[in-house]
């Protein structure tokens, strides 16, 4: 009888640890926004880390989002790039950190200033970057990144 109760408890256990690590994930793919003179942003998403928790039936996983400026010429000039904390499963999702990284290439183009935050189930991270010609900004953009986890752990 001991060695049925335990399979039994072996099976669910087995089961549990399953559902709770599977998120349904669509393949990621990259967003791409041209500028009028010829310049454009990638946008991707990145995993890097995840742990599951059987007992709360939630996963905390970490991702980023990075958005990478190239000119017109596909030579890349900067990027900014969110990276969040993301807790999920059991009908819920809440990011619990965030943090920005945002760096130029070139030395005509500088990151003047960046920023995390987050907001519910949200990663938020801004850069400005600046382009300078004989010292001078001759262009300026502003930069958002948002990275979003729904409950089932889809990325956004």
């Amino acid at each position: 009888m001991k060695k049925i109760i335990s399979f039994f408890i072996t099976l669910f256990s087995l089961i549990l640890l399953s559902l709770t690590t599977y998120a349904a994930e669509p393949a990621t793919t990259d967003t791409i926004k041209f500028f009028d003179n010829g310049d454009y942003l990638i946008t991707s998403i990145e995993d890097e880390a995840s742990a599951s928790d059987i007992a709360l039936l939630s996963t905390t996983t970490t991702k980023s989002k990075t958005s990478k400026y190239y000119n017109s010429n596909n030579e890349l000039m900067w990027y900014v790039k969110v990276t969040g904390t993301f807790t999920y499963g059991n009908g819920t999702s809440k990011c619990t950190a965030s943090s920005v990284t945002a760096q130029s290439y070139v030395s005509a183009w500088k990151i003047t200033s960046k920023s995390a935050s987050k907001s519910g189930n949200t990663a938020i991270g801004k850069a400005t970057a600046k382009q300078y010609f004989n010292s001078t900004v001759v262009n300026t953009i502003n930069r958002t990144v948002k990275l979003t986890c729904s409950s089932a752990g889809v990325f956004s």
